[in-house]
């Protein structure tokens, strides 16, 4: 049953949670209209490593997701709700396959290609996915995959589709937990169209903007803002299949984007193999999200590449972005934002949802103070799916909570908010969040490892990276604790290290201080006692 508080959650200026002002339902109204008004004009240009590229247009967009989705309903019926599983990449086929299952009315489970088949397995279970689709010419990321079919080989059906429910939960973004798959985050129509609707207001998409992004699109961000954001604008993506270093200035020039979507070790890595001129003049800026921006980064980028950073701040909890900094501030408030303090401002709120900085009372807090960043409004989630438990504790008061610590800065008659911690034990490594907790019980439940609890520590490629001590029994004939990381963590968040040490430092209830233990670790780093 709802909660009073998960209801009051999802309004928005005293409005009600029924929907945001926006001109569209789900984002297949929008795709309906710009195939109609401008069906010619691209969605999607895919960029491939070798530099290929596949356009696809709205109307293309429109035609082939809608024959998707009725071979789905003809495959797996059309009785709702129903819940499918893809691991997609950057690519068109891709694309239209996350397009596809969505129109035919399924919720979708955002699988990553490469994680290990053990969480994969148990975030499907959690779901309950009929099944796991593969798109067309890539290897199966399950062995029981279904293949969907190439949409040019499919007739348009005379059965009409299922009439999509904007609040029905559409997209399943898998989060961190006390087991690997505990948390699955349920987002509506309505959240994306809300994400949507914040993203085209607050950077002023119109048809014909071009927006670069390079980030994974079975990640919120990639999905959210790369993909929907931008065709609920009638816009153009440039979609890169990764991101490289060496060919992402060329790839720049070439488009021409206004805005480009990164993370801070991209900027990190951009910086570093910069050659030439600055960005183009019809560049904007790059905003960037999933993990702390450094001043220095900002600076880096502004001396660099003369331009700016827009630092965003969101959880899949909250359907990307909370906060955004704006697009038109002074050079004055941009370097007193951005380049002047220690920690730079992830923004304000976007449209759509309210952000608070609260007490332990959940009583906002003064300009300056440390408290809970909390929000509300039509883009928090619908829950975690089959969490009872886990919902309810995020919703209190009316508010999400999440567990994020910041305080608010007044500039101009707007409020910035500033983050400067966390309450859980959560790493974000290279825009991916995971447990410490969970990582901490993997080891220790290896017949090697007598105890072990793991810290972060900042990283300027990833924003942050993982350190594991190990309090080792001295087995001779124990398993490698890499081959049970690996099973149970995607490569990206395995820890950089792992070191032994005497022992954790404890409370005497056993509580591990992470603090003291960083410290320590960061220390043994600095010296060069640990490499």
């Amino acid at each position: 049953m709802t909660s009073a508080d998960h209801i009051r959650a999802h309004e928005y200026l005293g409005a009600g949670p029924d929907f945001p002002h926006s001109a569209w339902r789900t984002p297949f109204d929008a795709l309906h209209r710009f195939a109609r008004r401008q069906g010619d004009a691209p969605l999607i240009t895919a960029v491939a490593r070798d530099g290929t590229e596949t356009t696809l247009d709205y109307r293309t967009a429109e035609t082939a997701s809608a024959r998707l989705a009725g071979w789905l309903c003809a495959e797996f019926g059309t009785a709702r709700p129903a819940v499918l599983a893809l691991a997609p990449t950057n690519d068109v086929p891709s694309v239209l396959a996350v397009l596809g299952v969505l129109r035919a009315g399924f919720g979708l489970l955002m699988l990553g290609p490469s994680d290990p088949p053990e969480r994969r397995a148990l975030q499907i279970e959690a779901a309950g996915a009929l099944a796991v689709l593969r798109v067309p010419g890539t290897d199966a990321p399950h062995e029981d995959s279904t293949a969907l079919p190439h949409w040019e080989d499919l007739q348009e059906r005379a059965l009409p589709l299922p009439p999509l429910d904007p609040a029905a939960d559409a997209l399943y973004f898998a989060t961190s937990g006390s087991t690997a798959a505990s948390k699955l985050v349920a987002q509506s129509h309505v959240n994306a169209v809300a994400n949507a609707e914040a993203v085209r207001r607050h950077h002023v998409l119109v048809p014909g903007d071009r927006v670069l992004g390079c980030l994974p699109i079975h990640h919120v961000n990639g999905l959210h803002f790369t993909v929907l954001g931008t065709m609920t604008a009638g816009a153009h993506t440039i979609l890169a299949e990764s991101f490289s270093p060496m060919t992402y200035q060329k790839t720049l020039r070439h488009y021409r984007p206004r805005i480009a979507s990164v993370v801070p070790g991209v900027l990190e890595a951009l910086v570093e193999t910069w050659r030439g001129a600055e960005v183009p003049p019809d560049f904007d800026y790059f905003v960037s999200a999933a993990a702390p921006l450094t001043t220095r980064t900002a600076r880096a980028v502004a001396d660099r590449l003369g331009t700016r950073v827009l630092q965003a701040y969101g959880l899949s909890e909250t359907t990307n972005f909370s906060t955004t900094m704006p697009a038109d501030l002074s050079d004055e408030t941009y370097r007193r934002l951005m380049l002047d303090p220690d920690i730079p401002s992830v923004g304000v709120a976007v449209y759509g949802n309210e952000v608070a900085v609260l007490d332990e009372n959940c009583r906002p807090v003064r300009p300056g103070q440390v408290g809970e960043v909390c929000m509300r409004g039509f883009n928090v989630m619908s829950g975690y799916a089959g969490n009872a438990g886990a919902t309810a504790e995020a919703f209190r008061d009316g508010w999400f909570h999440s567990q994020d610590l910041g305080h608010v800065v007044r500039e101009e008659g707007r409020e910035y908010v500033v983050l400067t911690g966390r309450l859980k034990n959560i790493a974000k490594v290279s825009g991916e969040t995971v447990s410490l907790e969970e990582m901490d019980r993997v080891l220790r439940a290896l017949p090697e490892v007598r105890d072990a609890a793991c810290v972060t520590v900042p990283d300027r490629f990833t924003g942050e990276s993982i350190i594991a001590a190990v309090v080792l029994t001295g087995r001779a004939d124990a398993a490698d604790p890499w081959t049970a990381l690996r099973a149970r963590f995607s490569p990206a968040v395995l820890p950089s290290r792992l070191v032994p040490v005497d022992e954790i430092p404890r409370t005497a209830t056993g509580k591990v201080l992470r603090p003291r233990l960083s410290a320590s670790l960061s220390e043994a780093l600095a010296s060069g006692r640990l490499r």
